[in-house]
């Protein structure tokens, strides 16, 4: 029988206990192995399938020739005489929808609770660009 002595521990230990804890260590990182190259895997399926929505949101989201516009605000100072109609009027685009929708929204964006604006206001005004 083949004894070597463990430096790490002092005890005695046989070739063929080394043998197998060779072998348990090697199918260890071999299940290591393994697994890494599985996640590596799914990782990398899931990058795949965010580029493809990302790109075909892209290529699908808005139709060809179409030029995108974006909405912002911009301060109006109410002259004498404006009312919050005539100011939704120079402001106003298709894409605000309806008229009144258009004026109950410049009420919401300055917190306004009746159409009532004093000449000298400073009006927070949204509009497309």
């Amino acid at each position: 029988m083949n004894t070597m002595k463990r430096a790490d521990f002092r005890e005695y230990v046989t070739a063929e206990q080394l043998r197998s804890e060779g072998k348990a260590a090697r199918a260890k990182a071999r299940r290591r192995k393994r697994l890494c190259r599985r996640l590596l895997t799914f990782a990398m399926t899931l990058v795949f399938i965010w580029l493809v929505c990302l790109a075909g949101t892209k290529a699908f989201g808005r139709a060809k020739g179409s030029t995108e516009r974006t909405k912002v605000l911009t301060s109006v100072y109410v002259e004498n005489g404006d009312s919050l109609w005539s100011i939704a009027e120079k402001y106003y685009t298709p894409e605000c929808g309806d008229m009144k929708d258009y004026v109950r929204e410049i009420k919401r964006t300055n917190g306004l609770n009746s159409d009532t604006i004093l000449y000298g206001y400073t009006l927070l005004v949204p509009y497309f660009k």
